[in-house]
């Protein structure tokens, strides 16, 4: 019997997945978050709600569970293969979208940065340029 729990942002809410392999079966069970869980509130959904998703289960032989291969889970596998599928697979993870949208607030926030510093730099440039014109008619008249 393997179980993993995975949490992952699904836009717009962060959602954790419980996959459980056993008895020949797999079955999985969702739990949403809502807002981004921090450690202790993930610590404390595991003592005291996992048990809900375990409830979730389908009953034995319903029929329901999905049927598992053993024939590549029993063959010895190279660890530096698997250490680069993990990797592949973490680079992959659904959890990335999060990160997209991060970078994408944040290449926004850059961009409207970039855009009032070039309007606060040309306003200072025309005023620059409005005292130098007001000094050469100043000159000009001798003042």
């Amino acid at each position: 019997m393997g179980s993993c729990f995975t949490v992952f942002f699904e836009d717009p809410f962060w959602v954790g997945i419980l996959e459980v392999e056993e008895g020949g079966g797999y079955w999985a069970a969702r739990h949403v978050f809502g807002a981004e869980p921090g450690n202790a509130e993930l610590v404390a959904f595991m003592l005291g709600h996992f048990h809900e998703l375990y409830l979730r289960r389908p009953p034995p032989g319903a029929g329901s569970l999905l049927p598992v291969s053993r024939k590549a889970a029993d063959s010895a596998r190279n660890p530096k293969r698997a250490q680069r599928e993990a990797r592949r697979d973490l680079q992959g993870s659904t959890s990335t979208r999060s990160q997209a949208a991060l970078s994408a607030s944040l290449e926004a926030r850059k961009a409207g940065a970039k855009a009032s510093r070039r309007e606060a730099l040309s306003e200072a440039e025309a005023l620059r340029f409005q005292l130098r014109a007001r000094k050469r008619k100043e000159r000009r008249r001798g003042h």
